[in-house]
Formats: C-alpha cells, sequence, structure tokens
C-alpha cells in the first residue's frame, strides 16, 4: 500500500494530490492514507501536507527502498523479488536461506548496513551505512565446472555499471575487486551450492 501511494505521490510532481484522491484510487479511509504517509516519513521521504490540498512528495532518502529500485529494473528476473534490510549480519548468508528454502533465481537482498559482511577466504568485509550491500540468488543452468565464470561476468557488469553512471574509470583486479584512482570500491564474493553434475543456487 505504502508503495502505491508513493507511486501516485511521484507521479504528481509538483502537484499536491488530496487525501480523498488517494483514498479513492485505493479504495480505502484517508485515516489509512494518513498512517500510510506518517510511515513513509518515518522513513525518511519528505512529505509536504497542506489543508484542503492534500500531499506533495518533496524529497525521497538515500535508502534503496524496494520501491525506489523497482520501477527502474528492465529485467526479467533479476530483483523482481527485493527484500531490504537497514542492517543485516551478512547479506551472502541471508541469500543462502532463502535460496534454501526455494527462493526464486533473481531475488536480492539490500543491506544498508552489513554487521559481519565477508570477503574472501572468510576475511571481514567492512559495510557500514553508505555503500552498496547486496547479493543475488542465481540458478544457472550449466555445470559446476563453470561457476567461475559468474564472479568474472559480475565483475565485469558492475564495473561498467559504474563506469556508465559516474563518468570514472574502474579497474578490476581479477577476478573479484574494483577500484577507482588505486582505492578498491568493490569487490564480488561467489558462493555455491552444487551437486556432481548441477548448481543448486
Amino acid at each position: 500500500m505504502r508503495a502505491r501511494i508513493l507511486g501516485i505521490l511521484q507521479e504528481g510532481g509538483s502537484a499536491y494530490i488530496s487525501g480523498e484522491k488517494i483514498s479513492e484510487i485505493l479504495g480505502v479511509s484517508r485515516s489509512a492514507v494518513w498512517k500510510h504517509i506518517e510511515n513513509l516519513r518515518e522513513e525518511g521521504y519528505e512529505i509536504d501536507s497542506a489543508t484542503k490540498k492534500g500531499y506533495k512528495l518533496i524529497s525521497v532518502p538515500d535508502i534503496l527502498f524496494p520501491q525506489e529500485i523497482s520501477p527502474g529494473l528492465d529485467t526479467k528476473r533479476l530483483g523482481k523479488s527485493l527484500r531490504h534490510f537497514h542492517v543485516l549480519d551478512s547479506t551472502n548468508e541471508y541469500a543462502r536461506v532463502l535460496a534454501e528454502e526455494g527462493a526464486k533465481e533473481g531475488t536480492v537482498v539490500i543491506a544498508e548496513q552489513q554487521k559481519k559482511g565477508r570477503g574472501r577466504m572468510d576475511r571481514p568485509w567492512f559495510s557500514p551505512r553508505g555503500g552498496i550491500w547486496f547479493s543475488v540468488i542465481f540458478r544457472p543452468p550449466f555445470r559446476p565446472h563453470r561457476a567461475p565464470g559468474i564472479t568474472l561476468v559480475s565483475t565485469a557488469a558492475v564495473t561498467n555499471a559504474l563506469s556508465i553512471i559516474t563518468g570514472l574509470e574502474p579497474l578490476i583486479k581479477w577476478p573479484n575487486d574494483i577500484y577507482i584512482e588505486g582505492r578498491k570500491v568493490g569487490g564480488i564474493l561467489t558462493e555455491i551450492r552444487a551437486e556432481m553434475d548441477r548448481i543448486r543456487y
């Protein structure tokens, strides 16, 4: 419901939208609309309200909420299921649990902060607020011996995205580290559960 209210406010742009109109569109009471608006404010959305005018979205928080990410995704599977947390021990560990429970390929687990992030060889991975920490569940149809290719492709994809978005020139320290201007800015950790002839996830 909150995501739908947010969508209505975003579509309204700089115009106010009355609580009555939002309640009509969604088929809920004006009181319910107000409660959801308050919840959005608690999450960091700045929403102005004016008597006889309604609500207007002023600004959005710098947080990777699913309702902020989903509208920009043009994918068939990746990110169709997004799980967001303000703090998590490890996105990889949570994704592993979801994968064991049968989560669909493309499920993404996002955390604003990890308390027990891990790098290669179980080294601690410092993951404070302000970074982008996430894990993606894949269920590839090929045999386990080809799994290392996922790390290479993922690292290349992230590097390409960083280049497009920032205009900078990220470099790859193969197979999984990403550097910009000599400083490490990211890395890819791939973990696998497989049988002799197939990858489970």
